[in-house]
């Protein structure tokens, strides 16, 4: 006999998914609900708040974001994101 694990939504907690397909040959999903497609092997990358606090400061230096993202190995998007969070006066 199948076994049939629980698929919930990361979104928004939905049990109501359905299979959609696959990406890189892992199985993805499709939420009912709130129509979000994600997978269960997923991984978040987060970066450590030491390379946050060091993008902040190289901008506060006078830094471009490009520059910082560069030196970093992150994405511009990323630094502009850490930047409009975490200085007060953008």
């Amino acid at each position: 006999m199948l076994e049939r694990k629980e698929v919930k939504c990361p979104n928004c907690g939905s049990g109501a998914c359905i299979k959609n397909g696959k990406v890189k040959g892992k199985q993805t999903y499709l939420c009912k609900k709130c129509y979000s497609r994600f997978s269960l092997e997923r991984v978040r990358q987060r970066y450590p708040e030491k390379v946050k606090k060091q993008a902040v400061a190289m901008y506060r230096e006078g830094y471009t974001l490009t520059q910082i993202a560069n030196s970093l190995n992150v994405k511009v998007q990323t630094v502009h994101y850490w930047i409009r969070k975490y200085t007060e006066c953008y």
